[in-house]
């Protein structure tokens, strides 16, 4: 019995040497591995907050280069012909831009406007000479119209018509734009009526007037006979300054197919104009000694005449037309005059 508690107490104390034996050091494990967690975090703290700047490219270069020690002196000459990015900040090194506030000027200058004022004066001008321009073409027409409407009145019985409304009407003057205007007169035997058009300067346009300094042109009058078909022999016959009389016969058409040129020393008119005649022997029995002397006293009003009985119009010019466009030929006696003073 004693034999066996023998056996039993030194099974113990075997058991129990043999339980250190395996890990001497296991207290001083633990220990250790806290500190060992503990100086890590502290390594990765201090490298978070203590993270260099970023290094350039050339910087880096030059610290590869060169022993950073601490008995190792950099100086200037070891970079000699090294190019930087950085470049120098103006006003000796400093980098801090100094912006001054000074007061805002709201005022403008008149000459800040100078394209606008004369812009506005342009406009001014033109519409002022618009309307004084328009106001005097209407009054220059019905003072003509006025002066002879009596004359005018003694010929037709009907001197005005509109032309338009289905009534007959009198004493109008048809304004058909800011410088012609027109008068119908009707009711006399031999011709259906005339038509009288008054051609006066764009007064109403700045850029004419200003043209008008360099190149004097006059206000015209132009009086158109309608003759009646039975009522005129076959005639062809134009007289008109000289300057003008080739132009002519190679616009109109009548002219060009029929009149022909002759001397104008064979009448007795100013040697300035020229003629243009289809028969010599019509233009013998119209061209009287009369009639030669009216033309001639009143040569600074008169411009041309035009008598026809295959009155047609100007020559086609536009291409696609063709003869059958051309109107009906027609029976007309024109007379163009000046009205002196280049309008003054």
């Amino acid at each position: 019995m004693s034999l066996l508690l023998d056996v039993l107490y030194l099974l113990l104390l075997v058991g129990g040497t043999l339980a250190q034996s395996e890990d001497p050091f296991a207290e001083f494990d633990t220990d250790e591995a806290v500190l060992v967690e503990q100086d890590d975090y502290d390594i990765i703290e201090s490298e978070v907050v203590e993270e260099p700047p970023p290094v350039t490219s050339d910087q880096q270069m030059i610290d590869d280069d060169v022993d950073t020690g601490d008995d190792v002196t950099i100086e200037d000459e070891d970079f000699e012909g090294v190019e930087t990015n950085e470049k120098p900040a103006p006003g000796g090194g400093n980098k801090e831009l100094n912006i001054i506030k000074g007061p805002i000027n709201m005022k403008g200058q008149w000459e800040d406007y100078y394209l606008e004022i004369i812009g506005l004066i342009g406009v001014f001008v033109y519409a002022l000479n618009f309307y004084t321009g328009k106001a005097i073409n209407n009054r220059l027409a019905n003072a003509w119209f006025d002066h002879h409407k009596k004359l005018l009145s003694e010929a037709f019985c009907i001197v005005g018509d509109d032309g338009v409304s289905k009534e007959v009407s009198d004493g109008i003057l048809v304004k058909e734009s800011e410088n012609k205007f027109v008068v119908w007169c009707t009711g006399r035997m031999g011709c259906e009526g005339i038509k009288i058009e008054i051609k006066l300067l764009r007064r109403q346009d700045l850029i004419s007037l200003i043209s008008q300094l360099f190149k004097p042109q006059s206000d015209t009058i132009t009086i158109t006979t309608y003759m009646a078909p039975d009522d005129m022999d076959s005639i062809v016959l134009a007289i008109m300054p000289k300057k003008g009389l080739k132009r002519l016969q190679q616009e109109v058409q009548d002219l060009a197919h029929f009149a022909t040129e002759r001397k104008i020393e064979s009448y007795d008119l100013p040697s300035t104009l020229g003629i243009l005649v289809e028969f010599t022997e019509v233009a013998n029995d119209l061209l009287t000694t009369p009639v030669c002397r009216t033309i001639t006293e009143n040569i600074d009003v008169f411009d041309s005449i035009h008598f026809s009985d295959y009155y047609t119009g100007f020559k086609i010019s536009q291409e696609g037309q063709v003869e059958t466009d051309r109107p009906k030929p027609m029976k007309r006696l024109i007379f163009n005059f000046v009205i002196p003073g280049h309008g003054k």
